[in-house]
């Protein structure tokens, strides 16, 4: 947790204060804009105006103290553009947009600017310790809320700067999946830049309405991910089907959102979601298999001249479910359970290891049944849940159909088969859970995971 009782409170100019233009509020293309442009923006976007009438009537209230950021010789504002811009132009009215400039000249006559000469700011160590902030107050309605695709860019820009995703889910309080969307949607936004299409298509694409969530609705579905060999390692996006397909399987998804064809209420089946991926790639995709990754390049400081620096190499530790996995299983507990095992290191807490997949394993089974109308199945007459290894039993024997394939169900027939000598055992699990077998090592909790995780692909919803 940041401590902010050290934060220093100074009285800042407020003419010298720099808007900061990383400020999520603001689309890509304004990153290198003035500051004029940026003013401009966001009066013209975001009620800049009922502000400036606010602090005309009723002064610049306490509780909203901007924070600032010291870049080389400017201080940054992270928090409170808006505030500020609306008292630069209570101070200098000929900052605004022409036709907004006498409206600001009118509310300045009847007060005494001078009063804001100077304006009482906390000043942060860096713009990176106030995201936190940031992303409590405007991730959600607590005060103008944020598009999506604005918390997105603020997510992934810690990506690109080198933050691992665990970090950044702990530092935010979101879940790793959120992270991971954030950063391909960013990644996917940045490979349609850079693409050689008519500007007026690459700014539909990327404008701030377009429906991003539609998008990442597809690249997110297992299906997608299988066929493109779709993988976030880091910063880099990695796939398996030639850039120049892959890029046109984007643009082709963007077209159909664009117009209409791609919606939120579209394909929302299983089924149907990935019979229309599956058709795409059959469309695009030659077939052609090789390693290609993209990279955006790391977001640079206001003022920064020279190259950003090199984040410091990290130690990657293997988590007990590997981070480049996503599930929405459609059970919340199962999903949370999910997210901790993404944050737990395979060797730090063996027991707590095995513990959790055993959880993990009893929730999966139990939903399994659920979501295929059998869960009467789980009951003893008392209402009480059957156990464990019953449920597989059953499961393996009566509902073989329910596995994608026969061999996949014989595995998990092994898994609790009475005469099975293999450690890698329900039993076993069960020892580690309940009894005194003794502590599971890395290998133990790898492979009982590597028996769990064919259960979860049966649950995913995309």
């Amino acid at each position: 947790m940041i401590d902010y009782s050290n934060w220093e409170l100074r009285k800042l100019s407020v003419d010298a204060l720099i808007l900061d233009r990383e400020n999520p509020r603001l689309p890509e293309e304004m990153l290198h804009q003035t500051q004029k442009a940026i003013i401009h923006f966001l009066v013209d976007q975001f009620k800049v105006l009922e502000l400036a009438k606010s602090m005309a009537l009723n002064g610049f209230f306490i509780n909203e103290t901007p924070i600032v950021a010291k870049v080389g010789k400017k201080f940054v504002v992270v928090e409170g553009n808006r505030r500020i811009t609306a008292l630069k132009l209570l101070r200098n009215p000929a900052l605004a947009p022409p036709r907004k400039k006498h409206s600001y000249v009118r509310l300045s006559e009847n007060i005494d600017t001078s009063q804001w000469d100077k304006l009482p700011v906390y000043i942060a160590p860096s713009k990176e310790e106030v995201a936190p902030i940031l992303v409590a107050r405007h991730g959600s309605e607590m005060t103008s809320p944020w598009q999506r695709i604005m918390k997105m860019r603020f997510l992934a820009g810690e990506v690109l700067r080198g933050v691992d995703h665990e970090t950044i889910a702990e530092k935010f309080s979101v879940s790793i999946s959120e992270v991971r969307t954030a950063a391909i949607t960013i990644l996917l936004r940045e490979m349609i830049r850079e693409a050689d299409i008519p500007d007026a298509m690459k700014d539909s694409y990327l404008h701030e309405k377009f429906q991003t969530s539609t998008l990442a609705r597809i690249f997110e579905a297992k299906r997608f991910q299988e066929l493109a060999g779709l993988k976030l390692i880091g910063a880099k996006l990695t796939h398996t089907i030639p850039q120049d397909e892959f890029l046109e399987i984007i643009l082709h998804l963007c077209k159909l959102i664009v117009e209409g064809e791609l919606t939120a209420r579209t394909h929302n089946s299983k089924e149907e979601r990935d019979k229309f991926i599956e058709d795409v790639f059959n469309k695009f995709a030659s077939g052609e298999s090789g390693e290609y990754e993209f990279e955006a390049p790391a977001p640079r400081d206001e003022g920064e001249k020279k190259e950003p620096r090199k984040p410091r190499p990290r130690s990657k530790k293997e988590r007990l479910i590997p981070e480049t996995m996503s599930f929405n299983t459609g059970m919340q507990k199962l999903n949370e359970l999910l997210v901790e095992g993404h944050k737990m290191s395979v060797g730090s807490y063996p027991h707590a290891g095995g513990l959790l997949l055993r959880t993990i394993l009893d929730l999966s089974i139990q939903r399994l049944y659920e979501i295929n109308d059998k869960l009467d199945e789980t009951k003893h007459n008392d209402g009480r849940t059957i156990g464990l290894t019953k449920r597989i039993n059953l499961l393996t024997s009566n509902h073989a159909d329910w596995f994608p394939d026969r061999a996949t169900c014989q595995k998990f027939q092994r898994f609790t088969a009475r005469d099975s000598e293999s450690f890698i055992h329900i039993e076993t699990l069960n020892d580690y859970a309940h009894g005194d077998y003794g502590k599971p090592t890395k290998d133990d909790l790898r492979n009982f995971w590597e028996q769990i995780e064919p259960i979860l692909d049966l649950l995913l919803e995309d």
